[in-house]
């Protein structure tokens, strides 16, 4: 179960032992076995199903012999693994805890543990979930009656075939007049999903635009939280597709639905490069919000970018001053895309910073975004 993926890139430090902020909460996390102490609470939680999620959360994760206690297994059936899922899906338990991890990384506090019991305790309550409700006993009593009525018509069109057949035909030319109306109507208006683009295939694009969504309130929660304004981070989801890691930044870009059941989007103003590596080729797209155009160009901040692989390697697709597209085809031999991506994305991070739109040292602290493996269970 994925908590959440995003990566700001690398970070600078000082000569000669720079560490990274990643670095540091990563090196937090594996000695206060943060990643264990949340795997054994929240399965033993789950394991039980109380009715109360958050305060037998809470009591796990105080007891002070937690560590020691042995994580629910394979005495479960498979009915009962589904049960348990479904309960920590009810109880909103993924977003829960990419809230409370997210702010265990910035404090870093001596007992993670006892503050993770305090986090899940102030978290706000989880969103109601919608449902839809069951068909009513009147419908099917409305779809009866409806049914009596058209048996009543038909018989009183076998009594008088001649005078029907007549009436028939003066009403049927209006009719196809309506539906000729009706069936342009919803032309001129544009679906709500489009779906993916002609030649892509749609398993390969709900996923990236599923990726891209969760991005999306990632990167907005991030920016509310550390007040940044542009990142650089990757859709994997994508290998490497240019196509695919745009309909990933449309679908982080798009505003939140409150009627969705979980959350998606919501970083349109929030400027960003997305990289995707795949066999074939490395693949970007980055976004500048109209509102931060005067900050950063999109156009001068790719090619920057594509020039860091020097050799003329990068191609430049199309851009302006808000959006660019551009990629980097691997060899196989002396060019890869996977390693590229290292370097375009700590190229983008040095342009950033030249424009004064990324922390330096002293304010990395409060920007760091945890990774995609921090937390499962």
């Amino acid at each position: 179960m994925s908590a959440w993926s995003a990566s700001n890139g690398p970070k600078a430090g000082k000569q000669p032992k720079a560490t990274s902020k990643e670095d540091d909460v990563e090196n937090y996390f594996k000695i206060n076995e943060v990643k264990r102490i949340v795997n054994i609470a929240v399965n033993t939680v789950a394991a039980s199903r109380p009715a109360d999620f958050r305060g037998s959360l809470c009591t796990e994760l105080r007891k002070p012999d937690l560590l020691s206690t042995p994580k629910p297994r394979d005495a479960a059936t498979k009915a009962d693994a589904e049960k348990a899922k479904e309960y920590l899906s009810q109880h909103q338990a993924e977003d829960l805890l990419t809230e409370v991890l997210s702010k265990l990384a910035v404090s870093m506090p001596a007992n993670a543990s006892a503050e993770l019991a305090d986090l899940v305790a102030a978290a706000p309550p989880p969103k109601p979930v919608v449902k839809k409700e069951a068909p009513k006993k009147e419908a099917k009593e409305e779809k009866k009656e409806e049914k009596k009525e058209e048996k009543k018509a038909d018989d009183k069109k076998k009594d008088s075939p001649k005078k029907e057949k007549k009436e028939t035909k003066q009403e049927e030319e209006p009719k196809a007049d309506d539906k000729k109306d009706a069936a342009a109507a919803p032309a001129a208006a544009p679906k709500k999903d489009e779906g993916p683009p002609a030649g892509v295939d749609g398993k390969k694009w709900k996923a990236a635009v599923k990726e891209g969504g969760k991005k999306g309130v990632e990167l907005a929660g991030c920016a509310d939280m550390g007040g940044l304004e542009f990142f650089t981070t990757q859709i994997e989801s994508a290998d490497g597709d240019v196509t695919l890691i745009q309909g990933a930044m449309d679908a982080a870009n798009k505003e939140v639905d409150p009627k969705d059941e979980e959350a998606k989007g919501g970083s349109g103003l929030v400027g960003k490069m997305l990289l995707s590596s795949g066999n074939a080729q490395l693949g970007l797209v980055c976004y500048v919000p109209k509102e931060m155009k005067d900050k950063a160009d999109a156009t001068e901040w790719m090619k920057a970018v594509l020039a860091s692989c020097g050799d003329g390697a990068g191609e430049f697709i199309e851009g302006d001053a808000l959006t660019a597209k551009g990629c980097i085809k691997g060899d196989g031999s002396v060019r890869f895309p996977l390693k590229d991506k290292d370097t375009c994305q700590a190229a983008s991070v040095n342009w950033l910073k030249g424009k004064g739109l990324f922390p330096q040292a002293d304010e990395e602290e409060d920007d760091w975004v945890c990774e995609d493996d921090t937390i499962e269970w």
